[in-house]
């Protein structure tokens, strides 16, 4: 069940398409051996209201919280970490390199005996059996 959040200023879509960020976010979990894809959700947050280190108007954040079973182990949770910022950092380079982007990468354990779980998403595609 590993959520992805994308908090992003509203600013970031003058520069970049959030759906091809998205999808590259999506993709960098769903590649670790532990992340099941039938249970990947990634979204994105767009905030219109916010202040960004000086405050200046062209300044950028992205931030990526990632929510992963902790019982999947310290290595793990780093790996997809890992996985994830490598793919913001090629993604958004050129843009790194020419605006002031504020970039964050995150991965936080779910405690497995807090929560619940439902998903028939396997059950109606044939490439999760």
């Amino acid at each position: 069940m590993p959520h992805v959040l994308v908090e992003y200023s509203a600013n970031l879509k003058e520069h970049v398409e959030i759906g091809d960020l998205l999808r590259c976010i999506h993709d960098a979990a769903g590649s670790h051996a532990t992340v099941p894809l039938a249970g990947l959700r990634t979204r994105a947050l767009e905030r219109n209201e916010y202040l960004i280190a000086n405050g200046n108007n062209k300044n950028l954040f992205l931030a990526v919280v990632a929510r992963l079973n902790g019982d999947r182990g310290a290595d793990s949770l780093i790996e997809v970490r890992d996985l994830i910022s490598d793919a913001c950092r090629v993604f958004l380079s050129e843009l790194l390199a020419s605006h002031p982007l504020a970039l964050s990468v995150e991965v936080q354990p779910i405690d497995s005996s807090m929560r619940i779980n439902q998903n028939s998403i396997r059950d109606h595609y044939e490439e999760f059996e």
